[in-house]
């Protein structure tokens, strides 16, 4: 009953306007995403994006001097770029390991093997959701809301696609499976702050233990083959790292999080830091409460989980808000997001995210828009689903399902 209510309201866009949406949406991404490429090569690749330091990580650690990655000196003479700023390897080494069949391309094509993997595991993690609807599957899978993270090849849309799946896989009864992705999230940690918490309160303990023995596999497996030393080296840079971000916080206009927006409005750094952690504190105990909660369907707990994941972790860059649009359609799935104008103005922004923002930096220069854009929309979409989950807690899953 569960799911049939949830797919029931994906109707909503099996009409001209919804395939419209789906279509165009992914149009537009796809066509930005090329002409970023098409820009590089223009510009001799002397344009900074991210994924050099991926490339480059990748290349040392083929030609078998991985520790390398953590050398500023040599991604800059790999990549040739030095002017990028600040852009250190600080990524642990499964990551390194998964990158390094990319470092035997040439740059442009590498990002666009990167790029294409992301998006189709993104496609395939959203597909199962979508109840056939390609329209669904293109209007998220593709959404504007992953422009900032595919215009300088970051890992958002990947790590999106891993959360997805395993959410897709929990809903439908597959723990394993749904552990094995969560395992593979640990690539990027700081993000996951909060799946454990909704992992514990479900007591999905079959889950737990994939994801442990996918994480302890995804280190085991590349200490093997780098070495021990990487270790000492990550977390080395990885101290130097966080240090120079919280040194600079208040001015770092593409870093999105509650934390960052405190200190940019002058906040003492120590007390915008302790205030982040209290507010992720709430979050935790929210997403407890949702996957806790017998009246709450799944869609409903997995949309409080992806809207408190952006507002509880301190370090988060402007493409990580590609996670606005998986949680959209949850949101819609849960009944939360509907065709009344003002939820849907909602769901418009969410799949949008922050690319006019991202667009409008591309032409200007102007970064210190980001925070502003998308805290209303992050703040606003899990406000929404925790007063669903609120309304919810005293009824029966029957009850819950008709109240939605």
């Amino acid at each position: 009953m569960e799911q049939g209510e949830a797919e029931q309201r994906l109707s909503a866009f099996d009409h001209r306007r919804g395939w419209q949406l789906g279509l165009l949406g992914a149009t537009a991404t796809l066509m930005m995403t090329a002409g970023a490429f098409l820009g590089l090569g223009d510009a001799g690749l002397k344009v900074p994006v991210d994924f050099h330091v991926f490339w480059a990580a990748a290349r040392l650690a083929l030609s078998g001097d991985p520790l390398a990655a953590f050398d500023l000196a040599r991604i800059v003479e790999l990549t040739g770029i030095s002017d990028g700023g600040w852009m250190p390897w600080a990524y642990p080494p499964g990551f390194l390991m998964l990158l390094m069949p990319l470092g035997a391309l040439p740059f442009i094509a590498a990002w666009a093997a990167f790029t294409a993997l992301s998006l189709v595991a993104l496609i395939l993690a959203v597909r199962p959701l979508a109840a056939g609807r390609m329209q669904v599957v293109c209007a998220v899978a593709l959404a504007p809301a992953l422009l900032p993270g595919l215009l300088i090849g970051q890992t958002s849309t990947l790590w999106a696609a891993g959360l997805v799946a395993a959410l897709a896989a929990l809903g439908t009864g597959r723990p394993w499976l749904a552990g094995v992705f969560i395992g593979l999230l640990t690539l990027k940690p700081q993000l996951g702050l909060l799946i454990p918490v909704a992992l514990l309160a479900q007591g999905a303990w079959r889950a737990i233990l994939s994801a442990t023995l996918t994480a302890l596999l995804l280190a085991l497996l590349p200490t093997a083959l780098f070495g021990t030393a990487y270790w000492p080296r990550m977390l080395e840079m990885m101290g130097t790292h966080g240090e120079t971000v919280r040194g600079a916080i208040g001015g770092l206009g593409l870093m999105i999080s509650p934390y960052s927006f405190l200190a940019g409005l002058g906040l003492p750094e120590a007390l915008a830091l302790a205030l982040q952690w209290a507010l992720t504190a709430a979050l935790a105990l929210a997403v407890w409460l949702a996957w806790r909660a017998p009246a709450a369907t799944f869609d409903l707990r997995a949309a409080v989980l992806l809207t408190a994941i952006p507002l509880a972790s301190p370090y988060l860059w402007h493409y990580e808000s590609a996670l606005l649009a998986p949680a959209a359609l949850f949101m819609w799935r849960a009944g939360v997001l509907t065709p009344a104008p003002l939820r849907l103005t909602l769901a418009a922004l969410m799949w949008l995210g922050l690319a006019p923002a991202a667009l409008l930096l591309m032409q200007t220069g102007f970064e210190n828009l980001f925070r502003l854009v998308f805290l209303p929309i992050a703040v606003t979409g899990f406000a929404l689903s925790l007063g669903a989950l609120l309304r919810l807690r005293n009824t029966t899953p029957a009850q819950a399902a008709n109240s939605l």
